[in-house]
């Protein structure tokens, strides 16, 4: 508070002043730039496992991670965008740790909606979105995202909108119970951290109990991490348990999992492994690719190929030499 007090001393000709209590609780909800995946731009299509990648061709690796990024980025940037239309609102209710937006109901909308943002802490919050049916009773009000966010402080103290560290879950099955809703199942809980401009962004998401996008009767669980410094590059690990290795009468599900990574100029690589299931006790089918800038596939290789290097040369085609396989 020392270094605060001598700033407002040194402004005093300007003027000095705490945020105002409504813009702070809004400055703390998390902002696209905080949860956004990004990779190396262009466009993808299916995430597919087996690779059709040719020497020179289109990188099915670089493909599916880009689908991939897709993925999380679906389940996230709409929150945000509901979370942002709400705020766009005045507070119904500010006290001195409590904000309230709502409840509100658009003029065409069968849902109503509610936001609440209370203060743990000098610089620690927590959010909850509720919603119901426009008509039904408050008691019917239920949490379809619940959240916490510690922001990060400017010179004055106060918190900076689209930096911090924080998370929340998403409970699709709970916006089942809603008249208007889309045909999303389970739960999305995720993790961010961006702490400044210049630190790593950090990501990571947990679909638990999600429709399996090849058969809608199925749900499946998977695992994204994500990590990109400025001007640095980035990775991704992507992580999904499912019937990949078809075996006639067997329904056993395999573990996958991806890593990739790519420089600032989108030159990258991944590898992928994969386990248990139908494959052989204590194998692991492990493959890799490369691409250049213009995301053309430069290097493959697979360990249940022969030969196992299918093109290209490891210590010249790959912007990294080694193989580096994901945690998840």
């Amino acid at each position: 508070m020392i270094r605060k007090s001598l700033l407002c001393a040194s402004l005093m000709l300007v003027g000095c002043g705490r945020m105002d209590r409504e813009e702070e609780f809004r400055s703390v909800l998390p902002t696209k730039d905080m949860v956004e995946v990004k990779t190396p731009a262009s466009t993808g299509q299916a995430l597919e496992l087996e690779s059709q990648s040719t020497q020179g061709g289109r990188s099915d690796m670089y493909t599916l991670t880009r689908v991939a990024t897709v993925v999380v980025n679906g389940g996230t940037l709409a929150v945000l965008g509901l979370v942002e239309g709400v705020t766009k609102h005045r507070p119904t209710t500010v006290s001195q740790d409590t904000a309230v937006w709502g409840p509100h109901t658009e003029p065409l909308a069968a849902n109503t909606w509610k936001l609440t943002v209370k203060k743990l802490g000098n610089n620690t919050y927590s959010y909850a979105v509720s919603a119901k049916a426009k008509t039904a009773d408050d008691s019917a009000f239920v949490d379809v995202i619940t959240g916490s966010h510690t922001a990060s402080l400017d010179e004055a103290e106060e918190p900076m909108k689209g930096f911090g560290q924080g998370e929340f879950t998403i409970d699709w099955d709970k916006a089942q119970t809603l008249p208007e809703r889309d045909n999303n199942i389970g739960k999305l809980t995720v993790k961010y951290a961006r702490v400044d401009d210049k630190s790593a962004v950090t990501v990571d998401a947990a679909f638990r109990q999600v429709r399996d996008d090849k058969d809608a009767t199925k749900r499946v669980d998977m695992d994204y991490r994500y990590a990109a410094t400025p001007g640095q590059g980035g990775q991704f690990d992507f992580r999904k348990t499912e019937d990949f290795h078809k075996v006639s009468g067997s329904a056993k599900q395999e573990n996958l999992t991806i890593k990739s990574r790519w420089l600032q100029t989108g030159a990258g690589r991944s590898d992928v492994k994969m386990v248990g299931g139908d494959l052989q006790p204590g194998f692991e089918a492990k493959a890799s690719e490369c691409w250049d800038t213009t995301f053309a596939s430069r290097f493959l290789t697979a360990n249940y190929a022969n030969p196992e290097v299918l093109y290209g040369t490891e210590a010249t085609d790959c912007a990294f030499t080694a193989a580096v396989y994901s945690s998840l």
